[in-house]
């Protein structure tokens, strides 16, 4: 009996170990950190100018200028710096397994930067791969902030973090995909509006922490069991 439940602690540790590698899945994150935009432009789908880098509060962003509504992008082919290894083998995988995996990033806008903020400020994202295939969560987006125009009046400064499900871009039929295009839209009626991103990620869910403790919750139960059956 002791033999049969200590190779059952040795499969459940096993099974965790195994549990928190495929939770990691692939994952890519731009914090910005090497003060240049990593292949972000102010562009829906082209390859120009680049985004602006601004440090604020001691924290690197990068500024998208709203413009036309899919205002800054990052692809395969304009991505650079750290992010540039893992940004279309993490892509690949989220159109790949969308209910595995999430967009999430933080943000922030002050309207008295603006040369007028407008009435209405409204954000979301979009996915798009090489085959053609292309998600968006639209504007107003359900995962995203919108603003109205008594809060753009109002003088303050706005933030905040957004996550969102990538199956909120739709399922890609067309993978694998070698090419991938990640971007914002910013839908407004103001002029000189500028939006600030950073700690932009793709990554698995759950985290890897979530199905550590799981496990060592199981790992305990085994122990437990262990201990009153020695």
């Amino acid at each position: 009996m002791k033999k049969n439940i200590l190779i059952g602690l040795g499969t459940a540790a096993f099974a965790l170990t195994l549990g928190t590698i495929q939770a990691s899945g692939q994952s890519v994150t731009f914090n910005f950190s090497d003060l240049t935009p990593d292949g972000w432009v102010n562009s829906g789908f082209g390859s120009s100018p680049a985004a602006s880098v601004a440090n604020i509060g001691g924290t690197e962003y990068i500024g998208i200028l709203m413009g036309g509504y899919q205002s800054g992008s990052v692809n395969s082919s304009t991505v650079s710096g750290a992010p540039a290894a893992s940004f279309t083998a993490a892509m690949a995988a989220a159109f790949a397994n969308p209910a595995g995996y999430e967009l999430t990033y933080n943000w922030y806008f002050d309207p008295n930067n603006a040369i007028s903020p407008g009435t209405y400020l409204q954000l979301g994202s979009y996915a798009n791969a090489g085959s053609g295939f292309y998600g968006q969560t639209g504007t107003p987006s359900a995962y995203e902030p919108q603003l109205n125009g008594t809060q753009l009046a109002s003088g303050s400064v706005f933030s905040g973090s957004v996550t969102v499900p990538f199956t909120a871009y739709g399922t890609d039929p067309n993978g694998p995909e070698t090419y991938a295009r990640l971007g914002f839209l910013i839908n407004g009626d103001g002029t000189g509006v500028i939006v600030n991103y950073t700690d932009i990620s793709i990554s698995s869910v759950p985290e890897p922490v979530t199905l550590a403790l799981g496990g060592m919750g199981l790992l305990g139960g085994l122990l437990a069991l262990r201990r009153r059956n020695s």
